[in-house]
């Protein structure tokens, strides 16, 4: 009997422990094509704004806090105006050959909370910088929405304003986005009401798939079986 109950003692003891893993883990919420990301300047003749329905990132979930990434290419730009891609790929100004992405690493937040505005770190041009970003958080599970507008200045990561003739491009550039993240649930324990269902498709093109042995979004679902 003496034999047995450190035994025993060990038995219960691991079981409590996996638990405080599993509540220390991470949950990854993958990014969906379904929002956008817009950039807009000003020269002294004309505005100019380009537009992204393409963009990369995922949110993680640890200890009730999230980080994120959001990741867009240049490329994937379509600008109201002609010729601003050769533009960009000039070695004086973007050099979008060598630094083809802008990357905003969102800080540690709560969505539930519904901050109206978050700290980021943005990479652009080989510099990394703090931005201050104002945002609007919706959460509906398996979904988290984001949407956020900043401005940045240029100069500050080593990019000089593009000028030709006597047209110059301002210092300053206006971001603004809208991206949605989704979570994914292999087991059966959740649930989206039938409100919360109509409402994201109608209102956002998001399909959310609840079945036995997945809860999550449908195109998160697609692209795993591809």
């Amino acid at each position: 009997m003496k034999r047995l109950l450190p035994l025993l003692l060990a038995l219960l003891w691991i079981p409590s422990l996996m638990a405080d893993g599993k509540d220390g883990g991470e949950e990854i919420y993958e990014i969906l094509q379904k929002g956008f990301i817009k950039v807009a300047g000003k020269t002294n003749l004309f505005d100019f704004q380009g537009k992204a329905a393409h963009h990369e990132g995922r949110l993680v979930e640890k200890g009730k806090t999230y980080t994120g990434k959001i990741l867009l290419r240049f490329s994937d730009l379509q600008f109201d105006l002609p010729m601003v891609d050769e533009v960009l790929e000039r070695k004086d100004y973007m050099n979008t050959k060598v630094y083809p992405t802008i990357s905003i690493d969102l800080d540690h937040f709560k969505p539930k909370s519904k901050p109206t505005q978050i700290t980021a770190e943005m990479e652009m041009h080989g510099e990394k910088k703090p931005v201050q970003i104002s945002t609007q958080f919706e959460y509906v599970p398996p979904v988290v929405k984001v949407t956020g507008k900043f401005t940045i200045t240029q100069s500050e990561f080593g990019v000089k304003p593009y000028r030709k003739g006597l047209m110059k491009v301002g210092d300053q550039l206006a971001v603004e986005f809208k991206v949605f993240f989704c979570e994914t649930y292999r087991d059966n324990k959740h649930q989206i009401s039938d409100y919360d269902l109509k409402r994201l498709l109608a209102e956002e093109k998001i399909q959310v798939v609840n079945q036995k042995g997945f809860f999550g979004c449908a195109e998160i679902k697609n692209r795993a079986a591809k």
